[in-house]
């Protein structure tokens, strides 16, 4: 009983990031600033310029990262213990764990060149490091995230009338038949927008004033971009996502009658309005799904829904046959390859971020993903102090809940767009907060 206690207490204090010293935090913090102001300055600039970045075309992502990790190393002498309290955060740990998990599977792996390209793209979980030195500044971090994202709604509109006559315009965007996604691949793009709407909604729901406003603004615009997408997944999981907000602001008690009433209103006119502009693209999409779910109750699997059933189905198979240490990293679509013979849509991994863990990895994979989500959310909670819970300091949070609900219909952990914007996310919530910037962070728990 006494070793149960301890380990339960040694694993809640892991979660928590109980282990940093607060008091040694914020003296690197404190040295930081008096040695390098200039350096604080250029390095919120290119922090910024990274969050903005994330809402990017998939070729743009990686590059806006890149000055941030440039300057980083730099500075980092001045930046010296920081980066120590920044790189050690849980997030990183078990990110180290999880490619640790990974990398030994590649033993046994069918294809070790495509697993370790899901390994890279667990590099998106050190990127609280870089953003660690500035997180007294996220307020601004978030906003420089979701002005990415307008500047994405505006791609989306440029997609919506074909370039407006421009050829070179249009060409650059997605422009899938019936589907307005702008810059983002429609699948990616509905799920980047789940984690943008969560942006928006403890503001909408818990807010007051300019701040509920914004809210509302940005979660009806959202949503609309998200409806314009045709990702039917997402459509499912954003509706989760509200309904989760919903019960948590409840929990709170800071659910306000006045903006749901406001935000029904709002959100029924962006609807309609979409719905004149696209509905027949959107009745489609609907009709489409109901037909495709028919025929693979029928046996067949061809279709679009019917590929993904396939393998969700193959996916689990996978994970039963190998329930320790999975297929391997990479393994999956040899596995597709060798066990259906329809020409399915795109079968280089589960399109379910936890039935790819249970496939490729097996149990452990499943507790390291589990782990993971735990971490970030447990950050991300703790990080915004009682009486902060209506703003969008909030938003990192429901961002990354909406990420985690979406990941049922849509790998995450393995797209660039989305493993950075939960990179991101989980950034804006660390596991402390220097220098007393959350004043209430001791009473996150009441």
């Amino acid at each position: 009983m006494v070793l149960k206690q301890r380990l339960i207490s040694n694993l809640s204090g892991f979660v928590t990031g109980s282990y940093i010293t607060g008091d040694a935090c914020d003296a690197a913090f404190e040295r930081m600033h008096q040695r390098d102001r200039i350096g604080d300055r250029i390095h919120l600039v290119l922090a910024c310029v990274a969050m903005f970045g994330i809402a990017g075309p998939v070729s743009v992502v990686d590059l806006a990262m890149l000055p941030l990790v440039g300057f980083f190393v730099v500075r980092v002498v001045n930046t010296f213990p920081v980066w120590v309290h920044g790189f050690g955060q849980p997030v990183v740990l078990v990110g180290l764990m999880l490619a640790g998990l990974m990398g030994v599977s590649l033993l046994w792996s069918v294809d070790p060149a495509a697993g370790l390209e899901h390994i890279g793209e667990l590099r998106w979980l050190a990127m609280i490091g870089f953003i660690y030195p500035v997180i007294e500044h996220r307020r601004v971090l978030i906003a420089s995230l979701c002005i990415g994202f307008v500047f994405g709604y505006g791609a989306q509109v440029i997609d919506a009338f074909d370039g407006f006559g421009n050829a070179w315009l249009a060409d650059r965007l997605w422009h899938e038949p019936n589907r307005i996604s702008g810059w983002w691949d429609p699948a990616v793009g509905g799920s980047v927008l789940v984690g943008a709407l969560g942006l928006h909604l403890p503001a909408a729901l818990m807010g007051s004033g300019k701040v509920r406003a914004i809210g509302l603004l940005g979660s009806s615009a959202t949503i609309v971009a998200l409806i314009a997408t045709g990702t039917r997944g997402a459509w499912v999981a954003a509706v989760g996502l509200i309904v989760v907000g919903v019960c948590v602001s409840a929990w709170v008690g800071r659910l306000r009658l006045r903006s749901m009433v406001v935000g029904g209103v709002v959100l029924m006119v962006a609807v309609v309005a979409m719905g004149v502009l696209k509905g027949d693209a959107i009745s489609e999409r609907l009709t489409k799904a109901r037909s495709e779910i028919g025929l693979a109750v029928e046996g067949d699997f061809s279709t679009s829904t019917g590929a993904r059933i396939s393998m969700w189905v193959q996916a689990m198979d996978a994970g039963l046959e190998h329930p320790i240490g999975g297929i391997g990293a990479g393994g999956f679509e040899h596995w597709m390859q060798e066990r259906t013979s329809e020409v399915l849509d795109d079968h280089a991994h589960a399109h379910s971020s936890v039935l790819r863990l249970w496939s490729e990895h097996g149990v452990f994979g499943v507790l390291f993903g589990g782990l993971l989500v735990v971490v970030v959310l447990v950050g991300a909670w703790r990080s915004v102090g009682v009486d902060e819970r209506g703003s969008y300091l909030m938003g990192p949070f429901f961002g990354l809940v909406g990420l985690v609900l979406v990941s049922v219909f849509d790998s995450v952990l393995l797209n660039v767009n989305t493993m950075a914007l939960f990179g991101g996310l989980a950034a804006l919530g660390p596991a402390y907060m220097p220098l007393g910037n959350v004043g209430t962070m001791k009473n996150a728990d009441d």
